[in-house]
């Protein structure tokens, strides 16, 4: 990334990062108005003038999935910037090459569009939405297997990742279980009996908001969230057990989020049982 002033006098300094475009809309007859996630500035909204014509700069570069490499500037009173020039880093082609493939890539940016922060840096973010779409790209992942762990290393990455080794409550590491074992989405993940029994005598937080979860999904969890992403493809599960860590992640997400991706779809019946945030 650089940044350095233009050669036009009085004109705005130039901006330079590589960037991932989150969301795109037509402007007018030819132009794009462009939401990315970039590395260096987090989220920036440009105006790409003249995208849809052919002898364009911009055409065919401003794709989903793909690492771009993009210069702008800003414009005073402006919110967005006009984006000067651009290329492509890395194409992800095969994102697009299957309809499960391309929701599971959707459902990354949009989580990354929620996370990133304007004039900040995201650098992490950055290259673990980097990562999960190079896993899709790879083609070698099952798509929601690598949804699943994208959600739980971003869940980790805005400071809300389920407690699955400790209790959420006390902080007491806690042994292996068998079948189902405490679990509360509200207070933060796995509880030890005894923070167990007291979270379902206090009025405050109401018997409802501990429940339990299958001690095999939260190990597979942490299993995957201690586990680099490129070596995700060697894992191989049933259709079973992907369905049930998907849906647990996904419980756990909106509810700390307090929001349901879009491209999600309809809740299930499953999450209808979300607790009711205090």
């Amino acid at each position: 990334m650089t940044t350095h002033p233009s050669t036009r006098r009085g004109a705005s300094a130039q901006t330079r990062d590589s960037a991932l475009v989150l969301r795109r809309f037509r402007y007018g007859e030819s132009s794009l108005v462009v939401h990315l996630l970039t590395s260096a500035h987090g989220r920036v909204s440009l105006l790409a003038k003249g995208a849809y014509r052919p002898k364009s700069a911009y055409c065919g570069v401003l794709d989903l999935f793909d690492t771009l490499d993009l210069t702008w500037r800003a414009r005073r009173g402006a919110d967005l910037g006009l984006l000067a020039a651009g290329a492509i880093e890395s194409r992800r082609r095969r994102v697009s090459s299957n309809l499960e493939r391309y929701r599971a890539g959707l459902a990354m940016l949009e989580l990354a569009g929620l996370g990133a922060r304007e004039q900040h840096e995201e650098r992490d973010l950055f290259a673990l939405t980097e990562a999960g779409l190079d896993a899709l790209h790879a083609a070698e992942v099952e798509p929601e297997l690598c949804c699943a762990v994208f959600d739980l290393r971003f869940l980790r990455l805005q400071g809300v990742a389920p407690a699955l080794r400790r209790c959420a409550m006390c902080g007491t590491d806690l042994p292996s279980g068998a079948g189902s074992v405490p679990f509360s989405i509200a207070l933060g993940g796995r509880l030890c009996e005894a923070c167990a029994r007291e979270a379902r005598s206090d009025d405050a937080r109401g018997a409802e908001a501990v429940g339990s979860e299958s001690f095999a999904t939260l190990r597979l969890a942490q299993s995957l969230l201690d586990t680099p992403f490129d070596h995700v493809a060697r894992i191989r599960l049933d259709s079973g057990r992907t369905r049930s860590l998907r849906a647990f992640v996904r419980r756990f997400l909106e509810y700390h989020l307090e929001t349901r991706p879009r491209v999600w779809g309809p809740r299930s019946r499953a999450d209808r049982t979300l607790p009711r945030r205090r």
